[in-house]
């Protein structure tokens, strides 16, 4: 009896443990020289993939990640996926020799005209190729000429903007099997994060999945073309900001009622937003918090399970709101939401990233 309860132990710690969440990191350039809001430094990257190799965190393959949560295919628990945006050259210099020390997976998203072109500051294609037959690295699309997609969509979805944007897919996907031998590209990630419901449709009808830059974990009632990344800098980089992101949990909002997430001028600006929160006993319902980009605490009244919450004024580009409540089983542990609306003034400005 011994032996076979022995036996049925050994099956149980050789299954991969499941989770039903996971997040997706992201980066930029690897670099202490390029523009701070998108780069992290060679020191802080390799600190932060030392502090997940040693605190138990599994870092897969993204399509690995999100087939296991939108498909519920076997994974480990603890998973994280690592994403670059741009292709930047750093990535193969500086970011490629530390991952691939570790083994660690990755994914590319390719803006595909700046390759073509050769730029200085982007991979070449046969830099690409060489992180193709590492074995590591996966690719996704990421536009062709990293445009911002939603111009021309601001006042209502036309043929010529449709048309548009299916070539800045299309193209890019195009590209990217033809160059680097790919079977079939999965993923897109938006460029600047800018999406919007119309091109929401574009990428689900591509059965593409789409990358954002949210902060917030991956889980079941994600939008497979809205996937939160916690974008990673050098002024966002610390281990502790690190921690806080590799413990966070899909904070499982429902019933949304906002405005559009593409505003065509600041007299459309919502001024509330409002959604539903299940009574999960995995976090503290009673104790969420939302804030604005810049860390502001946002006034939230609650009837029930409906929560609303009064937004601050827009601003020309994106605007996003974070939710967030602790966890109960975990101190330092957050569930976390995060929702973002794209607004273009009466003038036609954006900001650029």
């Amino acid at each position: 009896m011994k032996h076979g309860m022995l036996a049925a132990l050994c099956i149980l710690l050789a299954m991969p443990v499941l989770a039903h969440h996971g997040v997706v990191l992201l980066y930029h350039h690897v670099d202490d020289n390029t523009p701070v809001s998108t780069s992290i430094s060679p020191a802080q990257f390799k600190d932060q993939l030392d502090y997940i190799e040693e605190n138990g965190f599994v870092v897969v393959p993204l399509l690995e990640l999100l087939k296991g949560v939108f498909e519920g295919r076997e994974r480990a628990a603890e998973a994280v996926a690592i994403t670059f945006d741009d292709a930047y050259e750093s990535v193969y210099h500086t970011a490629f020799p530390e991952l691939s020390a570790r083994g660690m997976p990755f994914t590319v998203f390719v803006a595909t005209q700046a390759v073509e072109r050769g730029h200085e500051a982007t991979m070449s294609w046969q830099q690409l190729r060489e992180l193709k037959a590492s074995g590591l690295a996966s690719f996704g699309a990421h536009s062709q000429t990293h445009g911002h997609l939603l111009r021309g969509s601001e006042n209502g979805i036309t043929d010529a903007w449709i048309e548009r944007v299916s070539v800045e897919i299309d193209e890019s996907i195009a590209d990217l099997t033809r160059e680097l031998g790919l079977d079939r590209v999965q993923t897109f990630a938006y460029p600047y994060g800018e999406y919007s419901q119309g091109l929401e449709e574009l990428v689900a009808a591509r059965g593409l999945y789409g990358l954002a830059q949210l902060s917030g974990g991956v889980g079941e009632g994600t939008p497979a073309t809205a996937i939160p990344r916690f974008p990673m800098s050098r002024t966002q980089g610390s281990l502790e900001r690190l921690a806080l992101a590799l413990d966070t949990r899909p904070l499982p909002v429902t019933r949304l009622d906002g405005a559009p997430t593409l505003i065509n001028d600041s007299g459309h600006a919502p001024k509330v937003f409002s959604f539903s929160l299940s009574a999960d006993p995995a976090y503290h319902r009673d104790r969420l918090g939302c804030f604005s980009a810049s860390g502001e605490s946002l006034t939230l009244a609650r009837e029930g399970d409906r929560f609303t919450v009064r937004l601050p004024a827009f601003q020309p580009g994106r605007n996003k709101v974070n939710c967030t409540a602790p966890s109960v089983e975990r101190a330092g542990e957050f569930f976390w939401y995060s929702q973002q609306w794209v607004l273009a003034d009466a003038a036609g400005s954006w900001l650029a990233r």
